[in-house]
């Protein structure tokens, strides 16, 4: 723990180094904006009355090339971004618009809530209408992927369970997502990586591990986050809203019913779940933030009701009762 702080202190003063010799912020203070779950850092710096963001992404283990690609595609698609001010990819600097503090998960506590998810869905419906030719250019979520995803869960909470035996156990599950049609996906697309400026157009963030994956991905990762309580009636009708949208925009065929959309939406869900319920034990066991645990009983309220549906997923229901989840009352 003491190496990853003082390399964070290396970072620090490259970071300040950088920002006084190569850019015109020199002498701006830092101020600590946010972190994430992943090796990324943020800072807000302030000239001339602006504030801005400053990222500092540790090359080695965030490349800066993915946001600066997949970012120019976004923009240029009509979907709010951060531009880029400054940047060094080398160092993995980067200095960006600043949209302020105020999250969705914030905002959608007040009386505009339907509203808010509305104008984040219609973000989604920009992914998938307009970006669709850049998707081709992104990494393809396949059955490799999503079994290394899944491979956290087994890690971090199923430890004496075999890599055979547990593949065996979700191949139903990565089956039946591998067989959805695929679209742009953010990957992350939840009340965190939604931001609203004052002007209350929602913005964009955390885009950079973005793939071609199932249509219904981010929607799930949107109302049934991790970090926000959402009733199941109010859920499927969001869910079949998207889905007319879709339809009318050309986007999905007229075939694809509401009870298939509905399982692509549950099964999809269930596979990115079962990987942040791995995530959040690997976050308190091997790094130490504990913050994260009191959201899984959430998380596990979803997958309850996924499994619940669907008999087909008897496997993974024996799976849930085998792991080890943390206590976290």
């Amino acid at each position: 723990m003491n190496c990853v702080i003082e390399v964070m202190d290396e970072r620090m003063e490259a970071l300040r180094k950088w920002l006084s010799e190569c850019t015109p912020y020199g002498n701006a203070e830092l101020e600590s904006a946010s972190a994430d779950a992943s090796f990324r850092r943020y800072f807000r710096i302030r000239k001339n009355q602006e504030s801005y963001v400053v990222m500092d992404a540790p090359p080695e283990k965030e490349p800066c090339e993915p946001f600066v690609r997949i970012g120019e595609w976004m923009k240029r698609a009509g979907i709010r971004v951060p531009d880029i001010l400054e940047k060094n990819m080398d160092l993995g600097f980067m200095v960006l618009t600043d949209f302020g503090d105020l999250h969705y998960q914030e905002a959608i506590q007040g009386c505009q809530r339907d509203h808010l998810y509305d104008l984040a869905m219609s973000e989604i419906l920009g992914f998938q209408t307009r970006l669709r030719s850049a998707a081709d250019n992104l990494p393809v979520f396949d059955p490799a992927w999503q079994h290394k995803e899944l491979e956290i869960f087994r890690t971090w909470c199923l430890p004496d369970t075999s890599i055979d035996s547990y593949h065996a156990q979700v191949d139903e599950l990565v089956r039946e997502v591998d067989q959805m049609p695929k679209n742009f996906m953010h990957r992350d697309f939840h009340c965190r990586n939604l931001l609203l400026p004052e002007d209350g157009r929602p913005a964009v963030i955390d885009f950079q591990g973005a793939m071609l994956g199932p249509v219904t991905y981010d929607l799930a990762s949107l109302l049934r986050d991790c970090y926000v309580d959402n009733s199941e009636k109010w859920i499927s009708e969001k869910v079949l809203s998207f889905q007319e949208q879709l339809r009318l925009q050309g986007a999905l065929k007229h075939t694809v019913d509401a009870p298939i959309f509905m399982k692509w939406f549950d099964f999809s869900g269930l596979q990115r779940h079962l990987k942040c319920i791995g995530i959040f034990h690997r976050l308190t066991i091997r790094d130490g933030k504990s913050d994260y645990l009191k959201d899984i009983p959430r998380i596990l309220g979803y997958v309850d009701e996924v499994l619940n549906r669907y008999g087909e997923l008897k496997a993974i229901r024996s799976l849930i009762k085998q792991a080890r989840i943390m206590n976290f009352s």
